[in-house]
């Protein structure tokens, strides 16, 4: 068992382990992810107009907006604006990206099911 608040995850400088995946800067704070489970969660942390490249989750991605305010993009479909409080689920192998809005930063607990598929740049 580990307790991680809040402000220690917003806090984490650790970079997301593929940074050539965003369009700027990336953090990851990783709460659970270990090779034999299903799912990984982490909070993810987006500066200012930064995001993520499109990609999909085989088994679908559960998002829940922590702080600030951002994006989730979606093939053919006008980004979906979201903000602090915001729970989003992403479909399994639905393709989208993450960002944040310009001027603020976004964290989103990010909660992933099955393989990642990156595809190209958002």
């Amino acid at each position: 068992m580990r307790r991680l608040t809040q402000q220690e995850m917003i806090e984490d400088p650790t970079p997301v382990p593929e940074p050539e995946r965003f369009t700027g800067p990336a953090f990851s704070c990783v709460v659970q992810s270990a090779a034999a489970s299903k799912a990984t969660s982490a909070l993810i942390r987006l500066p200012d107009g930064s995001r993520g490249h499109w990609h999909r989750h085989s088994e679908g991605q559960l998002v829940h907006v922590v702080s600030g305010r951002g994006y989730v993009g979606r093939r053919n479909a006008e980004p979906l604006a979201i903000e602090e409080g915001d729970t989003i689920w992403i479909e399994p192998d639905e393709e989208h990206w993450h960002g944040s809005a310009e001027g603020v930063e976004l964290a989103q607990l990010a909660v992933s099911f099955g393989a990642i598929t990156w595809l190209e740049p958002s």
